[in-house]
């Protein structure tokens, strides 16, 4: 009796503090942070609600916050069924539960019953408290109360589903419901959700991943069902679905897909960004184009090519759809963790259809304006062509295709505001130094790009020259507008051109066919053969491939077009067979200012009279240059000498078409072993000013314009600069002039070495028929040979 007494006073004590307790509580303390106390993981998932991979958050858990709405219906209820039944009617607190746990735990002596509301637990969860003895069970009920005066019934359910831990470190009903059964927590079907709602209460022992534990999970899952059927009945048919076996994925099955793309898109995020990122890659492209640089990697590895990456950009949304950053991501090796696709590398070739994109519009060149494949030097820069050859005149878009680097480096030469330079900044591109330090070999690759970077200038064309900012996370706004960096016409050409552009040896023609795609493709090489890179257009896709060693060591079989442009197609070919792709879709020439003009076949001008055969070509009207070609004139001959008569004499002469060539060209021909029409000499006593009233004038080569000429003083005796020039076909000397004093003559197409001085001075020259050309020409001395280099 006297301890009925002494524990009826303990409890009448107890209930006593804690209606202080509550009074307190609820009057004084102030309103704690629910969730935002931690860190969140990230999940990112691919266009199509995919989970790519699931990070952990900074304290090494799993955990995604998801809101009350988003998690099935009949996971809420049954978790109230088995949690907390009057949760929306109590105040924070049972205080029934709590009189009677107290009765069995400190009155009766009999085991210890919880009375835990989700109120409570939230309070226990939030502030990691040790509620098994009484002073803990006290501060659990006082931070209930706290909590149930500021939050309302449904913050805190939420916040329990949240903050519950579902075995090992995964805490939070969405990220249970994503590791488990790979779904969101809306999806989650009965036997789901009653698996998942009795893990909570003893998450070590009822671990759904291990064989004992999922054993006992079963066990407090059968029972509730029972419960659950006293409340919905109608649910009895569902019994069958029990019995089945559960597919639970454990935590080392997590899917690790697009490595590369995930841990470039994590880096880029905000630190404590947490939660789901819908990405605009699609998981089942990835794997098919992962699955081709692996069979080709393998295919390729016995001539030593054994990397590459790849990417696939959706040019009408600006959305990455596929990214592998190399062969195999664990092949330490190859060094696979690297990303290939956000690596700075030499782009080679790859930014020439810009160079000639400017020049289309600078009014420098149409697709059939003819260059020049001759030796230039520019300073103490000499371009050569890949093969060391040079084919003479070509055109402007066999040049391009051709991929020749004479034509490329003079046609940038030539280009004013913007410059390659000034366009490749306006893109965007990072981590250029200044313009000087480049020069010309600029559009040769020698500045460091990435792939991404590669593929957003080349999004610019088949979006009309538009620039685009390049999209990784999934918006449902339309790509950004940017700046327009070249014309839709400019554009039109440049896919129109490159997509005459060959299939690689050893790849059917029949994806330049009807058969599959039409590809808008260019390749390009760095120096060393470091890097192999092939990019190409068509339909609604930008591809790119990169093949190499990202210890930047060599390889002969590093070519652009033999060692990337195969696996371009083949990656083109499985996209887009059937489809009808073709690379210039979205600009319709029709609705541009373009127009097909006849050209002189041999020149690429307008055809004068006597041009023996025209070829269409496009022109953009106000913009293209305009010139008639002078190739092919009409000259009167003597009929018994064949010499060039100075004018027409009736009965004497006969007028005859020959081709005026300049000298440059001339020598190219002569040696590739081609006869020409040449023109003839002219009679010996024809006057100098009759000669010159037609033809061209001598273009200067060198002394260049604008460059200073630093000779070393001690030898200056042996210095010599070397004075060269271009002329026309019927020239046959030249003479060198320095400030007006003659100082040598040489043959038509040879070089004069003149002994400097220093100073200024102005450099003449003048053919044999009268016509000249000047430049300015400036020469110091340094004194030794730092003084040299400075």
């Amino acid at each position: 009796m006297g301890g009925w007494k002494a524990g009826t006073i303990r409890g009448l004590r107890l209930a006593i503090l804690l209606a202080l307790l509550a009074a307190a509580v609820y009057l004084l303390l102030p309103r704690p942070e629910l969730l935002d106390f931690q860190g969140q993981s990230r999940a990112f998932y691919d266009r199509h609600g995919r989970l790519l991979r699931l990070s952990l958050a900074a304290d090494q858990r799993y955990r995604l916050r998801i809101p009350l709405d988003r998690v099935a219906p009949v996971l809420r209820e049954a978790t109230l069924l088995y949690e907390d039944r009057n949760f929306y009617a109590h105040p924070g607190v049972d205080v029934p539960a709590l009189f009677r746990a107290c009765y069995s735990t400190y009155l009766v002596g009999e085991r210890p019953i919880g009375a835990s509301t989700i109120s409570m637990q939230v309070a226990r969860l939030r502030w990691n408290l040790h509620t098994r003895t009484i002073a803990g069970k006290l501060l659990q009920i006082g931070r209930a109360l706290q909590l149930s005066r500021h939050y309302g019934k449904d913050e805190l359910f939420a916040a329990y589903l949240n903050l519950a831990c579902y075995g090992r470190n995964i805490e939070g009903i969405e990220a249970a419901s994503r590791i488990y059964f790979d779904k969101a927590a809306a999806e989650l079907t009965l036997p789901e959700a009653l698996t998942l709602c009795v893990i909570p209460q003893n998450p070590v022992q009822r671990n759904p991943t291990t064989a004992a534990g999922f054993a006992r999970l079963k066990i407090a899952r059968d029972q509730l069902f029972q419960r659950w059927l006293e409340e919905h009945p109608e649910d009895a048919q569902q019994r069958v679905f029990f019995q089945l076996p559960l597919a639970i994925r454990p935590l080392e099955q997590l899917p690790f897909t697009a490595p590369h793309f995930v841990t470039e898109l994590d880096r880029q995020l905000p630190p404590l960004q947490g939660g789901a990122v819908p990405t605009t890659l699609d998981s089942a492209l990835q794997q098919r184009i992962e699955r081709h640089l692996a069979a080709y990697i393998a295919r390729r590895r016995p001539e030593g090519i054994e990397n590459g990456a790849v990417a696939v950009l959706n040019h009408e949304t600006m959305e990455l759809e596929a990214l592998v950053g190399s062969a195999d991501f664990w092949n330490e090796r190859i060094e696979g963790q690297v990303n290939g696709v956000s690596a700075k590398r030499s782009p080679g070739s790859t930014l020439k259809p810009f160079i000639y994109g400017l020049a289309l519009d600078q009014q420098l060149i149409h697709p059939l304006s003819l260059l020049k494949d001759a030796p230039r030097r520019y300073g103490g820069f000499t371009p050569e062509n890949f093969d060391q050859r040079f084919l003479g005149p070509v055109f402007a878009r066999d040049a391009l295709i051709g991929s020749r680097n004479v034509p490329a480096v003079y046609l940038q030469a030539q280009l004013t505001r913007p410059t390659l330079y000034d366009f490749l900044r306006t893109a965007g591109v990072q981590g250029l130094r200044e313009e000087g330090h480049y020069g010309l070999a600029l559009g040769l690759g020698g500045a460091e790009l990435s792939m991404e970077e590669l593929l957003r200038l080349y999004a610019l064309l088949p979006n009309g020259g538009r620039l685009r900012p390049l999209r990784k996370v999934s918006s449902d706004l339309p790509p950004e507008e940017g700046p327009a960096l070249l014309s839709p016409e400019a554009c039109y050409l440049l896919l129109d051109i490159l997509s005459s552009n060959p299939a690689p040896t050893g790849v059917s023609l029949s994806g330049q066919l009807q058969q599959g795609p039409e590809i808008a493709w260019k390749t390009g090489t760095s120096f060393a053969f470091r890097d192999a890179w092939a990019i190409g257009i068509s339909g609604p896709y930008v591809i790119a491939v990169w093949c190499g060693n990202f210890n930047g060591v060599g390889n002969p079989a590093l070519v652009g077009r033999p060692a990337a442009g195969p696996l371009l197609f083949e990656i083109f070919r499985d996209l887009g067979q059937g489809k009808g792709w073709r690379a210039t879709a979205g600009l319709q020439p029709g609705l541009l200012n373009l127009e097909r003009v006849a050209v002189c076949a041999d020149s690429g001008d307008l055809p004068g009279r006597f041009c023996p055969r025209t070829r269409e070509s496009w022109f953009i009207p106000g913009v293209s240059p305009i010139r008639v070609c002078g190739i092919h004139r009409a000259i009167p001959v003597v009929v018994e000498s064949g010499l060039r008569a100075c004018w027409e004499r009736p009965g004497e002469t006969r007028r005859q078409v020959f081709e005026f060539w300049p000298s440059d060209l001339q020598q190219i021909f002569r040696q590739a072993g081609i006869g020409l029409k040449s023109p003839p000499a002219f009679e010996a006593d024809c006057e100098l000013d009759e000669a010159s009233s037609s033809g061209a004038a001598p273009v200067i080569l060198s002394p260049v314009q604008g460059l200073s000429y630093s000779l070393r003083s001690e030898r200056l005796a042996q210095e010599r600069i070397p004075f060269s020039a271009t002329v026309d076909g019927d020239v046959r000397q030249l003479y060198w002039f320095v400030d007006e004093a003659f100082v040598g003559q040489v043959a038509a197409g040879e070089t004069f070495f003149w002994c400097p001085q220093s100073g200024d001075f102005g450099v003449q020259v003048v053919d044999d028929h009268g016509r000249g050309a000047g430049r300015n020409l400036r020469v110091g001395l340094v004194r030794d040979r730092a003084e040299l280099v400075q």
